[in-house]
């Protein structure tokens, strides 16, 4: 049975090795984090995801913006990640400012590399999908470590989405799984910040296994083939 990890980020993890069955993708927030990812990725021969996420763009000086592009647009990950908007962290409009600024120029890089976009979304899934609609963007996304309504899920897979779901438990998420087709669903661990290592990847399945009362190896293999299709996981 396969499994795959569809967020997870081993450069915060010590001599990880791959396990058979599972297939983890490793995702950068930042420029030093997508360097890592890359190398980590190349060593192992496992899908990647690069981007600038809303934390970082708050804390680092845009200057070199251009120049973490150019990174990302040279190393061809399999989508543009993780990116999007946080209004936990934001302190003012300022902040939020620059974090408009900088998922709009992932969007555009997503756009122009015809790749499908991993979006944290932290108490902005609302204007996120705005976004999305505003810029009429085209590609396949997903709602990385869902935490939003249950109207905020239909809404996304109305437009194409994905909803990620973690091993952590809550009513809103069990909410939106409940009324998720399994089509648009994807597990993931965002190891070691939520579960440890990618391998507890399989506490998520069991989680949407226990709310739909769907067998856990057919949501193994459902999300597991979702996850092939939208990063173009070669198997």
């Amino acid at each position: 049975m396969l499994l795959v990890d569809s967020h997870c980020h081993l450069d915060r993890i010590r001599d990880y090795s791959l396990h058979a069955g599972l297939i983890p993708v490793t995702v950068g927030y930042s420029h030093s984090s997508n360097q890592k990812a890359t190398a980590i990725a190349k060593k192992l021969s496992i899908p990647f995801v690069l981007g600038i996420a809303p934390q970082t763009a708050i804390k680092e000086d845009l200057s070199k913006l251009d120049e973490w592009i150019a990174f990302i647009r040279q190393n061809k990950p399999n989508a543009i990640g993780e990116v999007g908007l946080d209004y936990h962290w934001a302190k003012d409009e300022h902040d939020i400012e620059k974090e408009k600024i900088v998922f709009n120029r992932m969007l555009d890089l997503a756009q122009e590399m015809r790749l499908p976009l991993v979006i944290h979304a932290r108490q902005a899934t609302s204007d996120v999908l705005d976004f999305l609609a505003l810029r009429k963007f085209d590609m396949p996304f997903m709602l990385h470590f869902f935490s939003g309504t249950l109207h905020e899920a239909q809404r996304a897979v109305g437009m194409g989405g994905y909803i990620s779901i973690t091993p952590l438990h809550s009513k809103t998420r069990r909410e939106a799984i409940k009324a998720t087709g399994l089509e648009r669903l994807l597990v993931e661990t965002d190891a070691p910040y939520v579960a440890r290592k990618p391998e507890d990847v399989i506490k998520a399945v069991e989680y949407i296994s226990e709310v739909k009362d769907v067998n856990w190896e057919e949501v193994a293999e459902k999300t597991a083939g979702n996850a092939i299709r939208f990063f173009g996981i070669k198997v």
